[in-house]
Order: structure tokens, then C-alpha cells, then sequence
């Protein structure tokens, strides 16, 4: 256990497996913690808004078709993105603050939409305009907002639940 001292004066603390304390420092552990943050919330994206835990099934087969067409709409959504980007240096010049593309938004559009992909006869066309909706949506980069985090009683536990194990279906 690593007890760091946060900029806000609060002591956060760390477990590792790593024990030698020549080796590594707690400002080692501090900035590869830091570092980890960006694939910590990757997982919180798979599981709360892509349901990543949820399937449709209860069959292997199913567990894993679900599995690997939440990494696949993922990956496409990433890959849509990447192309809003010459859009967004353009518009970031006469902003205040840098845009971002809002992944929840663009999540719900593409996700109303995947299946077209696969029947429309042009898909150059639909990703197109799935990349133009992509960029209607930003939001800003503020940058050193910290807020205190109030917790309502009847979400404490945070994540998304359902009665059942099945999810909606894409």
C-alpha cells in the first residue's frame, strides 16, 4: 500500500505488486497511475454504455457474438471519430475551449444505424453522414474542473442493472 498526497490535499491510496522501493518511487506510482486512468475508464465506457457485461444470451456462442460486436461498433465509432478530426482543428480556432466529438451522443446514432451498413448499398454515403452528425455533436475540453462528486442514494452503487441478463438489443 502507497498513501499520495493529491493536489486537492486529499491522500489517496494505491496497492501494488510492485515492492521494491529503490525501484520505484511513490511519484512512479503516482504517474503510472495516471497513465492507467485513460484504460480504467475505457472499461467504465464498455460497461455502462456498452453494456459489455449485459448479453443476449445465455449460450457460449452468444456470450461471444455479443462480445465481439461491442468491440467491432467500438472500433467503428473510434475510426468515425478519427475522421472528425481535421473538422474539429478548424472549429477549435474559433472556439474558446477545444471541442471533442460527445461519444454518448455518437454512440446512440450509431448504434440506430449499424444495421443499415450492412444492407445499404452505398455505406460510403451513411458513413458520411454518420460522420457529419458526429460532428454536430461536441462538447467542450475544460481544462482543471474538479468538482465534488455528490452520490444520490439510489445509485450508489453506479452501475447499470438490469432485471434480467439480456441487453437491448443494438
Amino acid at each position: 500500500m502507497v498513501k499520495i498526497k493529491l493536489s486537492s490535499g486529499e491522500i489517496e491510496i494505491l496497492l501494488t505488486n510492485l515492492y521494491n522501493e529503490q525501484l520505484y518511487n511513490e511519484q512512479d506510482l503516482y504517474h503510472l497511475y495516471g497513465m492507467r486512468w485513460t484504460i480504467e475508464t475505457s472499461y467504465g465506457t464498455q460497461k455502462n454504455q456498452q453494456q459489455i457485461e449485459q448479453f443476449s444470451g445465455h449460450r457460449v456462442i452468444c456470450i461471444q457474438q455479443d462480445f465481439h460486436t461491442s468491440v467491432f461498433v467500438a472500433n467503428l465509432q473510434s475510426l468515425i471519430n478519427k475522421q472528425c478530426e481535421d473538422y474539429l482543428k478548424r472549429t477549435n480556432l474559433n472556439r474558446k475551449y477545444n471541442h471533442k466529438i460527445n461519444r454518448n451522443v455518437s454512440w446512440g446514432v450509431l448504434k440506430n444505424n449499424i444495421v443499415k451498413l450492412f444492407f445499404n448499398n452505398e455505406p460510403l454515403d451513411l458513413l458520411l453522414y454518420l460522420q457529419h452528425i458526429f460532428e454536430r455533436y461536441t462538447e467542450p475540453i475544460r481544462p482543471n474542473r474538479h468538482y465534488v462528486r455528490t452520490m444520490k442514494v439510489k445509485f450508489r452503487r453506479g452501475k447499470y442493472r438490469t432485471l434480467t441478463n439480456y441487453k437491448r438489443a443494438i
